[in-house]
């Protein structure tokens, strides 16, 4: 069942599980299609304006769980493109087309490295910014610990 757009973390996740089957030469036009997606879909610019104050983190290099459009980051489905630009990086061009620039890995691996913890975890959104207090206010017993990104 698809809730809502989750585009980029079924193709990474797709393509993972293609690659695994070894068919690379049967399926080279997916695997093209999957790899010009994932690279139009990786977010290239911060957030407008004086994001930092606004309470944004820097979301230059991830990917989002839909789309570029979507425009917030997600670690894991940042974590899962790469793999999957890396796979693409070691194949031929005539399977997997135009290959990444090496400043788009640098730019993802930034932005999943930030994310990261003083205790080495990493959150799915922003990093852990808000008192642990603000958990009092959860209105849900049985949803412990939703209010504030934990790692």
């Amino acid at each position: 069942m698809q809730s809502f757009g989750s585009q980029t973390w079924d193709c990474a996740l797709a393509i993972q599980a293609l690659l695994a089957c070894n068919l690379t030469d049967e399926i080279g036009p997916i695997l093209m299609k999957a790899h010009d997606f994932l690279k139009a879909s990786q977010v290239t610019d911060n957030p407008q304006g004086d994001f930092r104050s606004m309470f944004r983190h820097i979301s230059k290099g991830g990917w989002t769980f839909s789309n570029k459009d979507h425009g917030w980051q997600v670690s894991d489905c940042t974590a899962e493109a790469l793999l999957c630009c890396l796979h693409f990086s070691m194949m031929r061009p005539e399977i997997v087309g135009e290959k990444m620039e090496p400043e788009r890995f640098y730019d993802a691996v930034n932005c999943i490295l930030s994310l990261q913890s003083e205790t080495g975890g990493v959150p799915a959104w922003e990093p852990t910014g808000a008192p642990s207090w603000l958990e009092l206010l959860n209105p849900i017993e049985f949803l412990d610990k939703v209010i504030i990104e934990h790692e």
